[in-house]
């Protein structure tokens, strides 16, 4: 997922681990000089959820540079489907807060609804009374997919790093194609389908031999981690005003332009 670069041209190339270590820990820098965030009566809540997802999302981007650091890239990758779809969620929500929080909103009383009623079937409640009448009602959003979508019609082409709509090649480094390239390639390791296991197993030889996959190579997903929360950051200073986008931008560009 690229921001535009003079240097290279981002999400066709692959920095090296220490670039990417290096970016996520400047991006995480720049949101630190920012706390305490402080929010008051009469503001609109999204400005509070806008700070506090920012700072999950970081937590969640170093997370993934621990497992880099450990060499557990399937473990990774998991980890940024988690990222991917909190980026593409606070992207959709920003897009219009005073409709989209409501939906956010709907969307956490449908699934703690069910929960709740999952709950029951082994003697526990989740809700009280009052937050199942709240609840009433309730909406699941729509499909990640669909909201990725949204978000490329939005802000592509609107704020500098992001794509508009595409197919192709060129529509693999939208927010609907990553959903393709991250969120579903990633489930099969997520919910251990057969293939995931080929890291662990030389299932086309014979005898097949199992054993721990090699820790010295690098994944085509690490850099993924900086782009994604580049571009949240990038919205997060149409909603807060912070952090600056253009050193975001320089930050991120800065790990593709390494040798």
């Amino acid at each position: 997922m690229p921001v535009v670069s003079k240097l290279s041209e981002p999400g066709w190339t692959q920095p090296p681990d220490e670039a990417v270590r290096t970016a996520a820990s400047e991006l995480i820098e720049l949101v630190d000089s920012h706390l305490p965030q402080r929010f008051y009566a009469g503001e609109h809540p999204w400005r509070m959820f806008s700070a506090a997802i920012i700072l999950r999302m970081a937590d969640t981007v170093e997370g993934m540079m621990a497992l880099m650091a450990a060499g557990l890239p399937i473990d990774g990758l998991n980890l940024l489907r988690a990222l991917y779809e909190q980026v593409v969620r606070y992207l959709w929500v920003s897009i219009n807060p005073d409709d989209h929080i409501e939906a956010w909103g709907s969307n956490a009383r449908y699934h703690l609804r069910k929960l709740h009623n999952d709950a029951v079937k082994f003697g526990q409640s989740v809700m009280d009374e009052g937050e199942l009448a709240a609840a009433e009602g309730a909406k699941e959003l729509p499909g990640l997919a669909d909201l990725a979508l949204a978000v490329d019609s939005h802000w592509g082409g609107k704020m500098l790093g992001f794509r508009a709509p595409a197919s192709g090649r060129q529509g693999i480094l939208t927010m609907r194609g990553l959903y393709t390239m991250v969120y579903r390639t990633a489930s099969r390791s997520a919910h251990l389908q057969p293939d995931s296991l080929e890291p662990y197993a030389t299932l086309t030889t014979s005898p097949i031999v199992v054993n721990r996959p090699s820790k010295d190579e690098s994944s085509i997903w690490w850099p993924l981690a900086v782009a994604l929360y580049a571009h949240a950051l990038i919205a997060c200073h149409d909603q807060l005003n912070w952090p600056d986008p253009d050193r975001v931008r320089e930050i991120n560009d800065r790990m593709y332009a390494q040798p």
